[in-house]
Formats: structure tokens, sequence, C-alpha cells
């Protein structure tokens, strides 16, 4: 496991190397469209609306994180995308509505949490760890609004692992996308509430 990720590492540096200021570039270009991507998510009124916008912009943190050398954030991305495409059925197909996908990215999380100790876990990492597993529980939910409570902490969590790292443009996606999570919260949960009660 320490070769592979030594690998990595040499994969990357090489790749820097080669790319000079374009590496710089591209890798950041992945993060820009990652911030459009998740301000847009939580203003989207529907579960599949921000569902789209949450897959696109995990696919980009996915590169993002390669590029960075940072290979528990990119694998906790890669878990994040595939179990997006699985809940996002669950309106539509059987198959997705099984309690059994639950119960299988649990799985897959602690597995990742283990992987993370063989290869040199620190305390750093504790921060996607936990995002990792609130973040299975917020796209199992099928009820909007509890989707986007959970999801305020999920991506609260996201911005502390962006502090302790050092990621600029991670950080400003992450903190605006926390941001438009709140503004959605009151938009949609708060003051719809407070609007019903007074009629």
């Amino acid at each position: 496991m320490h070769n592979l990720l030594f690998s990595v590492t040499d994969l990357i540096n090489n790749l820097s190397n080669s790319l000079g200021i374009w590496y710089v570039i591209i890798l950041n270009a992945f993060g820009v469209i990652a911030i459009i991507c998740k301000v847009i998510e939580y203003q989207a009124s529907t579960r599949k609306g921000m569902f789209t916008m949450v897959t696109i912009a995990c696919v980009c943190w996915v590169f993002y994180f390669a590029l960075y050398g940072n290979l528990i954030s990119t694998i906790s991305m890669i878990l994040g995308v595939a179990r997006l495409l699985v809940f996002m059925k669950r309106e539509t197909c059987a198959w997705a509505k099984s309690i059994f996908w639950l119960y299988f990215f649990l799985a897959i999380q602690v597995a990742l949490v283990v992987y993370s100790i063989c290869i040199g876990f620190t305390w750093l990492d504790i921060f996607a760890i936990i995002a990792g597993f609130i973040g299975i529980f917020a796209y199992y939910v099928t009820n909007d609004k509890v989707y986007r409570s959970i999801s305020f902490v999920y991506m609260a969590l996201w911005v502390v692992n962006s502090c302790v790292y050092f990621y600029p443009i991670a950080l400003i996606s992450d903190s605006f996308s926390t941001i438009s999570c709140g503004v959605a919260i009151y938009r949609f949960d708060i003051r719809k509430n407070k609007k019903k009660e007074n009629i």
C-alpha cells in the first residue's frame, strides 16, 4: 500500500514538472467548475436537480484532490460519486431503494478508514472521513429538507478539511456551498414554514 502511495506521489510530481504552470491552471480549473456547481446545487428546488449539480462537482473534486496528491480525499470523492449515482435512482428504480446500499456504502467507508490507517493515517484525514459517513446518510434520504440539513454539516466538515490542508480553491467552494446550503434551508424550509403558519 505504501508503494502505491509513493507511485502516485511520483506520478503527480512528474506530471507537475512536465506541465509547469499549466498544471496549476488545470488543477484550479476543476476547483472553479466545482465551485459553480456546488453553489448552484442547493438553490435547486428538487432533489434531482441538487444531485445532478453535486455529481458534477464531485467528479471535479476527484481530479482536484488527485492532482494535489491527496489520496484519502480523492477516494472519498470517488465513493461520493458512486453513491450519488445509486441514490439518485431511489425515486425511480426499485433496486436503488433497497437498504442494502446504505449498508454497502457504510461498509466501503469503514474499509476506507482501515486503508487510511494502513497507508499512514493522520488526524488531518479525520474530517474527510467523517464527512464521508455523513454524506452517505445525506444522499440516502429522500426528503429534501432533511437532505439540506445533513448537507450543511457535511459541507462544514469539508470547510475544515480545506482549512487544515490549505486548499484555497476548495476552501472557497466549501465556504460558498455551506453558505448556499444555509440560504437554501432558510428559503425552502424556514421561510416557507413561516408563510404557512401566517396563512
